[in-house]
């Protein structure tokens, strides 16, 4: 299958196993097919593939790097990569925040979620009787609500700009997330 038909859950952190060459003259690199790479979710650039090497190079210390809208029409296969261990230690970082983590993890957003990116999800904006929907980045989870920031102005409300902080709720007919407050931060 190819990237673009997985749940995001179902390919992150996984080592694979890739037979497209096209991905290699991408980044410019001379390793034989089959070669291998790692997904995983860079929380601003979404679903991200790194490039590990091929069974006689190791490419461990370069970054090449390709995001989601150049790797999401590759079939990939699963691998068991030799030293997973390792792989996994250069994405690590891009898994420290629990609370991103958490939203991640709460599959009933799964719908208001852009494909190429799991931390990006699409808020619905009121005032008045007119509704906007805006994509908003994950920054946190509060009891109250996840705490997003705008990604796009806001049509509605002058003082809601790219980058402003806000609340967000699934409403009660459970059909899209609001926002239900603003951070000023």
């Amino acid at each position: 299958m190819k990237i673009i038909d997985y749940n995001f859950r179902e390919i992150d952190r996984e080592i694979i196993k890739i037979e497209d060459k096209t991905i290699l003259d991408k980044l410019n690199l001379e390793l034989n097919i089959p070669f291998y790479g790692i997904i995983y979710i860079d929380h601003k650039n979404g679903i991200s593939l790194r490039i590990i090497g091929d069974d006689n190079t190791t490419l461990l210390d370069k970054v090449n790097i390709l995001r989601y809208d150049d790797i999401k029409n590759i079939e990939i296969n699963s691998y068991d990569y030799k030293d997973k261990e390792l792989v996994n230690k250069l994405i690590d970082s891009y898994y420290v925040d629990s609370d991103i983590n958490k939203v991640r993890d709460i599959k009933e957003l799964d719908k208001y979620r852009l494909k190429s990116n799991p931390d990006t999800l699409l808020v619905s904006i009121e005032k008045d009787n007119d509704t906007e929907e805006i994509w908003s980045l994950v920054m946190g989870y509060s009891n109250d609500g996840i705490i997003c920031g705008l990604l796009s102005d806001s049509k509605l409300y002058d003082n809601l700009l790219r980058g402003s902080t806000i609340v967000v709720k699934e409403d009660e007919n459970l059909d899209r997330l609001i926002m239900i407050g603003r951070i000023d931060l």
